[in-house]
């Protein structure tokens, strides 16, 4: 066995490098002497979906692009998962809407009866998943908060709002850590039970959310007025820089106004009237898109 080995080569269950896997190439059937004699199609169906299966590689790679795709197949399947449940009252809708018109359209017996959706289980995997991989987020937290109290100057107005948000995050991450590391046996129940239970400690996680969301808007309509305060003082302002600020500004903004009434919907008693798991999942879908998007352009 060689002594340059990599640990992958030596076990064959490890995963590859990152050196390793950068180095994969895009698939090329007339390299492969079988494949080269299948239908053009064919040929061209396996050459995108090894391409996408590379590119997803590469997005996933970075925290910010995993973290964004997880959370968009999370979201997605919250969706998906409603729209399926859903199909049992669209078909009747579908018939009743017939009958009405004079047409009678007979509706299998067990289209109209909702199954139990392997979406479901599959999107709480997910969402548990992603928990886990939020434990560490309290780290980036406090070297944020420690960043934010040791800034000298700038506008004291936005830093008491980015504080005022870095606590609230931190409030969220603090108490859903708990409930995760007591839901796996980590941590004893004593914690929780203080809290009031799980149901009542994850609403005050999401009530610090709640905050965290909230005050982005406040930092938005704060750098809004802080550039318009630039422009009347006659400061120069290319427009390059413009461009960048105005498409950073509307993205944050989809961010917010998508997050905040799943926000708000978890923080009140009962939740919010007529939100359920489908507008939770195109909500939650909607904010974490553009970032999805932007770690894919990232990874081309």
């Amino acid at each position: 066995m060689s002594e340059k080995a990599t640990p992958s080569q030596l076990d064959p269950t490890l995963p590859p490098s990152e050196s390793q896997s950068g180095k994969a190439q895009p698939f090329d059937p007339s390299q492969h002497r079988g494949i080269s004699r299948l239908p053009k199609d064919v040929k061209s169906s396996l050459s995108r979906a090894d391409e996408f299966i590379l590119r997803l590689s590469r997005t996933i790679k970075t925290s910010a692009g995993l973290s964004s795709t997880l959370s968009t197949i999370n979201y997605s399947l919250y969706l998906l998962a409603y729209l399926h449940q859903a199909a049992p009252s669209r078909a009747a809708l579908v018939a009743n809407i017939s009958k009405l018109i004079g047409r009678d359209i007979k509706i299998p017996p067990s289209a109209l009866v909702a199954g139990p959706s392997p979406l479901v289980p599959l999107g709480a995997m997910v969402a548990d998943f992603r928990a886990t991989l939020r434990l560490t987020g309290l780290l980036s937290l406090y070297a944020l908060l420690k960043s934010l109290l040791n800034q000298k100057g700038g506008d004291p107005l936005k830093h008491k709002i980015l504080l005022a948000q870095c606590a609230g995050y931190i409030g969220f991450q603090f108490t859903e850590n708990v409930l995760v590391l007591t839901n796996k046996g980590v941590l004893k129940g004593g914690l929780v039970a203080k809290m009031g239970g799980p149901a009542t400690a994850m609403k005050w996680a999401c009530r610090s959310w709640l905050v965290g969301v909230s005050t982005d808007f406040l930092r938005l309509w704060r750098d809004a007025a802080l550039m318009r305060e630039r422009k009347s003082k006659g400061d120069s302002i290319s427009a390059k820089e413009q461009e960048d600020f105005d498409r950073k500004w509307w993205s944050d903004l989809q961010v917010c106004t998508a997050w905040l009434p799943v926000a708000i919907h978890y923080s009140v008693e009962g939740g919010l009237t007529g939100m359920n798991s489908g507008i939770v999942g195109f909500c939650g879908l909607m904010a974490g898109i553009n970032n999805t998007r932007a770690a894919w352009r990232a990874a081309s």
